[in-house]
């Protein structure tokens, strides 16, 4: 289709038909910037400098794209939806497709990881929103003891999801270490204590209640 068509004279007639409407120079400056760099299945891609992308906006409306279209479409026997990607080489739209499909394959990852995990996943973001609930709940934490109070009350639900997570997912050591770390942190921003003294703290509560419980 790129090359059936002459993309910058294409482009260069889009920006004529663009300025015989209502007055509109956001548009108009943002279409002069623009660089028709491919057209890929129905999508014509434009490319714009990096200072540039700040009026990619003014271009990709619901609005102006439905424009720009029947412009296109008038001038050259086609609707084409607009794409606008930084960089005015070809160039620059294949590496936005490789950018967006690392994002896909990331997305598919979490996805498939998240299914394999669920179980466990499901305890640890409940114990996330619980220690967020528990904090939200502590009165006057400005105080120092108010403060040794929200911990001394959280570690035994940190140790209880612990040990709910590790019985739905025994094998899953770098899952459950990784959310345990995550809660230490958590719980050091809602305290002020440093994360490895609330690890510590953690530490040594999970050995007296094992030899309580022993």
């Amino acid at each position: 289709m790129s090359e059936e068509l002459d993309l910058a004279g294409l482009w260069q007639n889009v920006n004529i038909e663009l300025r015989k409407g209502d007055i509109d120079r956001s548009l108009w400056e943002a279409a002069k910037a623009a660089v028709p760099l491919t057209v890929d299945e129905d999508t014509l891609v434009l490319g714009l400098k990096p200072a540039e992308m700040r009026m990619a906006g003014y271009l990709t409306t619901p609005a102006k794209k439905t424009q720009i279209s029947a412009i296109i479409q008038r001038l050259a026997g086609k609707r084409l939806d607009i794409l606008v990607v930084e960089g005015e080489h070809a160039e620059a739209y294949e590496r936005y497709k490789q950018r967006h499909q690392a994002q896909a394959d990331r997305t598919l990852d979490q996805a498939q990881f998240r299914s394999e995990h669920k179980g466990a996943l499901g305890v640890w973001e409940n114990l996330s929103a619980d220690m967020h609930k528990l904090f939200s709940e502590t009165q006057q934490r400005r105080f120092a003891e108010q403060l040794a109070r929200l911990l001394i009350r959280a570690l035994p639900i940190i140790a209880d999801a612990e040990e709910k997570a590790r019985e739905a997912e025994p094998d899953a050591e770098q899952l459950h270490f990784t959310h345990l770390n995550r809660s230490f942190d958590k719980l050091s921003t809602y305290t002020d204590i440093p994360a490895p003294i609330v690890a510590l703290e953690y530490m040594r509560y999970r050995g007296s209640r094992r030899k309580q419980q022993g």
